[in-house]
């Protein structure tokens, strides 16, 4: 048994969602402290209670379905002193009070930076990680933008032991040894559903501010119900719907097709149900646009970065060929990754142990 410190990001559900699946499997064999931050903290809480601490994070900033670089780098920087002082404070009593022998960070950054600072052995289990990790296809305009990006992730989480990847495309990891893939982390409530076409569109939005797309969307025959929009009224042929995780799994395994925005798990979600995508990134959000290009590269589905009346058209004429290719990523299960996990947790109990007695100097000395 390993004394495991898991933290969550909180910036959208994915991370929270992807980290219930694994936190179940490690619960029944290690002792577990959970932090998150942002929209993952309460979701967590929902399931485990008080044994989920919150901390504090950041989120991206979203106009007219642009990522609002500059404004998200100015918030950030007017609150990060507050919120790393704050951060530092709480998880160092927590880390003296349980000390891990293991961090395992669904990219959240306090937790890496922990590890650097106390040598507590890392591994990161999220998607994001590829683009820094592995080999992969981009099309030129995401190339010239390769470097900042890896720059900026590296800036954010410095150290991880070893890499736990899931991912759809074909990537290779750079470093085999410390980095391995695995086919996408799926809840169970997933699993169970059986998948039919009942003719609607499911429309699911990160960001709540691509208007255009609905003015597209109204020009169709088509029914869609759309989430992440509320507060809008509905309209002939569109049902803006309250956000109910029942509900919109019912409507995810029901629906013809899924148009999204890019975020991994809901495209995961909807591959292992047979689901077709229309991926409308949000601009300047790395990881969206790589996951987009990835559909079109595999032939599950495609992108455009607005959506238009001709193109909707031209992605529904190739409906059939995106199902027949779906098919052929034969549904998974968890095996592997239960399999890689456990042997990074062998590998990282065989490290030195955590410098805990840095954060007892440190109180002592200030």
């Amino acid at each position: 048994m390993a004394r495991i410190w898991y933290s969550v990001l909180g910036d959208g559900l994915g991370h929270a969602i992807r980290s219930y699946t694994v936190i179940e499997k490690l619960k029944k064999d290690h002792e577990l402290m959970i932090t998150a931050s942002g929209k993952a903290y309460p979701f967590l809480k929902n399931i485990y209670g008080e044994s989920v601490i919150k901390i504090e994070g950041d989120a991206l900033i979203y106009e007219d379905n642009k990522a609002m670089i500059a404004k998200t780098i100015k918030e950030f920087l007017l609150a990060f002193p507050y919120k790393s002082r704050k951060n530092f404070t709480k998880i160092s009593e927590l880390l003296q009070e349980f000390r891990p022998d293991i961090i395992i960070s669904d990219f959240e950054p306090a937790a890496h930076y922990f590890s650097l600072f106390l040598k507590i052995p890392c591994i990161s289990i999220d998607n994001v990680h590829t683009i820094s990790e592995c080999k992969i296809k981009l099309p030129r305009n995401l190339k010239l933008r390769l470097p900042y990006v890896k720059s900026f992730i590296k800036l954010l989480h410095p150290r991880s032991d070893y890499y736990l990847l899931p991912a759809f495309a074909n990537v290779t990891p750079r470093n085999p040894r410390k980095t391995k893939i695995v086919k996408p982390i799926i809840r169970d409530k997933i699993r169970k559903l059986k998948p039919r076409n009942k003719g609607f569109v499911l429309v699911y939005q990160t960001s709540p501010t691509n208007t255009k797309m609905l003015r597209t969307l109204a020009k169709t025959r088509n029914n869609y119900r759309v989430y992440g929009m509320k507060n809008k009224k509905d309209r002939e042929n569109i049902k803006f719907m309250e956000f109910c995780e029942k509900k919109f799994l019912e409507d995810l395994k029901d629906c013809s097709y899924v148009i999204i925005n890019g975020g991994f798990t809901v495209i995961s979600e909807a591959l292992y149900l047979g689901k077709p995508i229309l991926s409308i990134p949000v601009e300047n959000q790395f990881e969206q646009e790589f996951n987009a290009y990835s559909l079109r590269n595999t032939g599950y589905g495609d992108y455009a970065g607005e959506l238009t009346f001709e193109f909707l058209e031209e992605f529904e004429s190739n409906l059939a060929v995106y199902r027949k290719n779906i098919s052929k990523f034969k549904k998974w299960t968890d095996k592997d990754l239960e399999k890689k996990l456990k042997f990074f947790i062998k590998e990282c109990l065989r490290k030195k142990k955590p410098r805990y007695e840095l954060l007892a100097k440190r109180k002592k000395n200030g």
